[in-house]
């Protein structure tokens, strides 16, 4: 309900011919309110006053309860008020609107303003001459000459210490390639460009903040490393850390778009540079009290040459060498010889379609490093064979080695069962084979061999044990040769019954 006072107002804009959408942008009202009173009469805004004020509100049997809350919780809102009365009352009925509603009044009745956070800024140094610019995006709908919506996306630049200033407008969202082509025609507008840039967090050239180690987008990167500016990426939700391109951005909408008639983005796109030599850049500043085109022209001394992008010119891909010698690319990974990383060391990335190759290169000395075929799908790890990988390229070498020192077939057969049987360690038992054909000869292998294969031992250290085991048994004793001497070769011995030999043992005769 709004005051009598309120009421005049939209009564006094009805008589002096406003649309209710106009009397209530001119009121900071809402739509709904300006209709509810618009066609009410002074007699009926009276009847409804007494009648508001007599009958009973819903929420009256909670008063002490929300009342309560807030004296020992002056910070609580109306969504956390809501839940507790839904918690402490099975029967509460009110919605979360007229809750919220009812703690705002009860709050301005009683004298408990909910406490206020404010935040602390600090005024930043001024930087120098050519060092730094701020950019940002924006979007405006406009009204063309027949009434019609045009929704317009800008981009904007600053440089901070001259606060000089670009724009340009287009009719589409801005895409990675729009907005370096954007920096492009600022860069050539100034003459130059500055050491540094800071951004906020777009999608267009920002994949992951990733904890520090950012992420651009790959034609973000490439543009940033062939135009050779830094980055200063502001955190997100934070764009008083961009203050300076914020008010850019908010003067261009509020200044040159406001109340300007669509005729073509052509045309807006050369009276925005019209306006920028009139107003933007022509008139003083409010905070440097300075004209920005003046000191443009101490400024664009200090700015660095940009290459210029056009449309037939080449942006080399670049990317980072990751700490495990990894590159991405088009979102798979390409394995680096071992050694080729150093930190923040890049890659030059030159990919030929037709043959379906791409080849790295160092960024700074232009040396070749390496070349692939190019991976189809995404998350892949691409690897060539490189000498210094053992482990991906002598394993048949060393089969080899093994089976020709096992000759025998149980030596064979008892080979190829540790290769089945322990396939993650094969490497290892391998190489305890192989060297145990430097010290012991075919036969121990042999026997050693059969031994392990009647018993189902598959180890190559059960099975060097078994040689040990073999090497420190005493051999076994040589058969009697000798001969009878020839007296007692016609001895013949008498044979007894065995009776005999048990009655001696119990002490019988002999």
């Amino acid at each position: 309900m709004v005051g009598i006072t309120m009421y005049a107002e939209i009564q006094k804009l009805k008589t002096m011919g406003y649309k209710k959408q106009r009397a209530a942008r001119e009121l900071r009202l809402d739509a709904k309110t300006v209709r509810k009173y618009w066609d009410m009469t002074e007699d009926e805004y009276l009847s409804y006053m007494l009648e508001t004020k007599e009958r009973t509100k819903i929420m009256d049997p909670y008063y002490g309860y929300v009342l309560d809350k807030l004296k020992t919780y002056p910070e609580i809102s109306g969504a956390i008020l809501y839940d507790h009365l839904r918690e402490d009352f099975a029967d509460f009925k009110p919605s979360y609107r007229t809750v919220r509603l009812f703690v705002s009044n009860v709050r301005e009745k009683e004298g408990i303003p909910a406490p206020v956070k404010i935040r602390q800024y600090a005024e930043n140094p001024e930087l120098p001459f050519g060092y730094q610019a701020q950019v940002d995006l924006g979007q405006k709908v406009m009204k063309d000459s027949y009434g019609k919506s045009v929704r317009v996306y800008i981009f904007a630049m600053v440089l901070s210490c001259s606060r000089y200033k670009y724009v340009c407008f287009q009719l589409e969202p801005f895409t990675a390639q729009t907005f370096i082509q954007a920096h492009d025609r600022a860069f050539r507008f100034y003459g130059g460009r500055p050491t540094e840039i800071v951004y906020d967090q777009d999608r267009v050239m920002v994949v992951s903040e990733n904890s520090g180690d950012i992420i651009y987008t790959e034609t973000f990167e490439n543009y940033k490393n062939y135009a050779g500016f830094s980055v200063h990426l502001c955190r997100g939700s934070d764009p008083e850390s961009k203050g300076k391109i914020e008010a850019v951005v908010k003067y261009v909408k509020n200044n040159f778009l406001t109340c300007r008639i669509y005729h073509g983005i052509a045309r807006l796109n050369s009276d925005g540079l019209a306006w920028l030599d009139r107003t933007g850049n022509g008139l003083v500043h409010e905070t440097t009290k300075m004209v920005p085109a003046v000191v443009f022209a101490q400024e664009q001394q200090h700015l660095k040459s940009a290459p210029e992008l056009g449309e037939s010119t080449y942006v080399p891909s670049t990317a980072i060498i990751r700490k495990n010698n990894v590159v991405m690319y088009r979102q798979n990974r390409y394995c680096m010889p071992k050694g080729t990383y150093e930190p923040g060391k890049k890659v030059r990335i030159e990919a030929d379609e037709t043959s379906n190759r791409v080849r790295f290169y160092d960024f700074k000395d232009n040396a070749f490093i390496d070349e692939y075929t190019i991976a189809d799908g995404v998350g892949k790890c691409v690897r060539n064979e490189h000498p210094e990988r053992d482990r991906f390229s002598k394993l048949q070498s060393i089969k080899d080695k093994v089976f020709a020192g096992y000759i025998s077939p149980e030596g064979t057969r008892f080979v190829e069962k540790i290769i089945e049987a322990k396939p993650r360690y094969v490497r290892d038992q391998l190489g305890i084979l192989l060297k145990l054909t430097e010290i012991y000869s075919a036969d121990e292998l042999h026997r050693a061999a059969v031994y392990c294969l009647d018993r189902q031992i598959v180890s190559a250290n059960d099975f060097r044990d078994t040689l040990e085991y073999f090497k420190q048994l005493k051999p076994l004793p040589a058969e009697c040769s000798g001969t009878i001497p020839v007296k007692y070769s016609v001895v013949i011995a008498q044979t007894r019954p065995i009776e005999v030999y048990a009655s001696l043992c119990k002490g019988g005769e002999r």
